[in-house]
């Protein structure tokens, strides 16, 4: 029994001794463990000194972007013009439709656009051409009849300084001996103010032999001693004497400017001032008549310059400015 009790203790001393030994074991190896599982804490850095306050600086404005230089006026794409188509001529439903036309705008005027519009849109379906021509040729004579304002003693401004630009100057009816009514001598005069304007010009005069006691004077050659008179070199003046209506002005002069000064691209109108509707719109037809016969047209009426007369004369109707517009197309078939 003894000897059981002994071996009984001296395995509890030795469970004993095996406890107490790990025991200690582990208290020594907790501190390493804890300083692996936690990460050491970061080294503050020493403040930095604080900065000295500068006084503030404005940042430099950003420079301007440079424009970029245009070209020179030669260099410039062109605006495209405008193209014609070329007329072939009339037949007889072409005819009838341009007539029409001209009637029913003449004798209703704005009453019966629709109809008009409708006789022009008949008319190019029939021939492209001819409906645009006389498209134009009724817009421009719409616009005479309702925008246009004359202006009198205005000279107008913007116009070519060179010789592509020429003052055209329409007659008046002579004295029975062949002088110059006070109404031409207006006109004159209110040329001779656009030349000083526009000393580059060229200059012509128009009008035929309209003195009952002298034939042998003629307004466009009064004219054109008039102005050689004040100061006009003779090299600059375009004399048409034949012509006896402003249709017969507009068609006779056109074709000498065509053929003596085909530079012109500006012609400046001058008349009086209830005259001048009809004759631009003639004008404007004759130079549209040669764009639709030639594809492009050689110029245009830029501007005009009125002579007052003083309320002594109403401006041309519609159904008198009718006759001129058809002379000036002269459709034939």
């Amino acid at each position: 029994m003894k000897r059981k009790r002994r071996k009984r203790r001296l395995w509890l001393l030795l469970v004993l001794l095996c406890l107490l030994g790990a025991t200690v074991g582990a208290r020594a190896l907790l501190p390493k463990i804890r300083a692996q599982a936690v990460p050491p804490a970061p080294t503050e850095a020493a403040p930095a000194p604080a900065a000295t306050p500068q006084p503030e600086t404005p940042a430099p404005a950003a420079p301007a972007p440079t424009p970029a230089p245009m070209p020179p006026e030669a260099t410039r794409t062109p605006k495209p013009e405008k193209t014609y188509p070329l007329i072939r001529g009339y037949n007889e439903k072409t005819y009838k439709l341009a007539s029409d036309l001209v009637y029913t705008y003449a004798a209703k005027q704005d009453a019966t656009i629709a109809e008009e519009l409708a006789l022009l849109e008949e008319l190019k379906n029939e021939d492209y051409a001819l409906g645009g021509f006389w498209q134009d040729v009724y817009e421009y004579w719409r616009y005479v009849n309702s925008d246009f304002t004359a202006q009198p003693g205005a000279v107008p401004e913007g116009l070519a300084e060179d010789d592509s630009l020429c003052i055209v100057v329409l007659g008046f009816q002579l004295e029975p001996d062949g002088g110059m009514a006070a109404e031409l001598k207006g006109r004159c005069e209110t040329a001779l103010a656009c030349l000083e304007r526009y000393p580059n010009a060229l200059l012509a005069v128009t009008g035929g032999g309209t003195a009952f006691g002298n034939r042998s004077k003629t307004e466009g050659g009064v004219m054109a001693a008039w102005f050689s008179e004040h100061g006009v070199a003779a090299e600059k003046i375009i004399t048409e004497d034949a012509s006896l209506t402003t249709a017969d002005n507009a068609v006779f002069t056109c074709k000498l400017l065509r053929e003596k000064a085909p530079q012109v691209r500006q012609l400046l109108l001058v008349s009086s001032d209830y005259h001048l509707p009809l004759g631009c719109l003639l004008f404007e037809e004759k130079a549209l008549l040669y764009a639709y016969e030639e594809g492009t047209k050689p110029f245009t009426v830029a501007a005009w310059a009125a002579w007052d007369c003083g309320g002594r004369f109403l401006p041309d109707t519609s159904m008198q400015q009718k006759s001129y517009v058809w002379s000036v197309a002269d459709p034939k078939y």
